[in-house]
């Protein structure tokens, strides 16, 4: 019994440690995103289509995960399938959320995340890496998840490139 205790009293030690498990973030504001979508919308440049994403908490809830593709169904880009996933994390709780993207066209982008208004999530790029600047918002209507993607060329300001309507799975 007392080998007990004591083995119960190391256990308790070891994960009162404040590094060993660090703080998970507080989602709040983009919980808003969490579940599986379905879309459709496009844009003048790659035309028109639909597809699926998902915005689901990973690793124990330290990172959000977004996995996403679109199969375009009419326009320049009719008959192409475009994936991409992107990462969210928070390093420090006094810090905004940040994000990296990849895609299938071999695009990464890095994002600061705001919320400037309840159901409203806007990534925008870091600015830490050269060329265009990116921006992507989400915007919750009711039952439905509006998104936009715009970009800047460097000193322009921002141009629609997609929009998406989208509905909870």
């Amino acid at each position: 019994m007392r080998a007990f205790a004591i083995g119960l009293l190391t256990a308790g030690a070891l994960f009162s440690q404040s590094d060993s498990v660090p703080a998970k973030p507080g989602w709040k504001p983009i919980e808003f995103l969490f579940g599986n979508w379905t879309g459709k919308g496009g844009g003048a440049t790659v035309g028109q289509g639909g597809g699926d994403y998902s915005f689901e908490p990973q690793i124990s809830g330290q990172i959000v995960v977004r996995k996403s593709f679109a199969v375009y169904t009419s326009g320049p880009e009719a008959g192409t399938r475009h994936e991409d996933l992107m990462i969210i994390y928070n390093e420090t709780a006094s810090q905004p959320f940040r994000a990296i993207y990849f895609d299938s066209e071999g695009h990464v982008i890095r994002y600061i995340v705001k919320t400037p208004a309840p159901n409203v999530a806007v990534f925008e790029s870091d600015g830490t890496q050269s060329g265009p600047k990116y921006r992507l918002t989400y915007s919750l209507h009711e039952k439905e998840l509006d998104g936009k993607f715009e970009i800047a060329a460097p000193g322009a300001g921002f141009k629609p490139y997609l929009s998406w309507t989208s509905i909870r799975k």
